[in-house]
């Protein structure tokens, strides 16, 4: 069954409208789409270099670039470290 826009947002997530019709960008409590904009500005600019991705992998490669844009700011090398070679506990 194929959901409205809005039933299937609000059952994937916290969701506000912005009403870009009423002259409205931005709320008081920060409600924006600058971060989503910015976000897909980033992952076309990952993806143009692929030059196309087949479509049955597409979630996949968009799931590397949303953890590379997560974490833009830090050492990728060092996190991906921490999470391959965990280190032992004691017995």
């Amino acid at each position: 069954m194929i959901l409205p826009r809005m039933q299937h947002l609000n059952l994937t997530g916290k969701h506000q409208m912005i009403l870009h019709g009423k002259e409205e960008y931005v709320r008081d409590d920060a409600t924006h789409i600058n971060g989503l904009e910015g976000f897909w500005s980033y992952a076309k600019t990952w993806l143009y270099h692929c030059r196309g991705v087949p479509k049955r992998y597409f979630n996949l490669y968009l799931k590397e670039i949303e953890f590379r844009f997560i974490h833009r700011n830090e050492d990728i090398f060092k996190i991906l470290t921490n999470i391959i070679v965990k280190p032992v506990p004691n017995p």
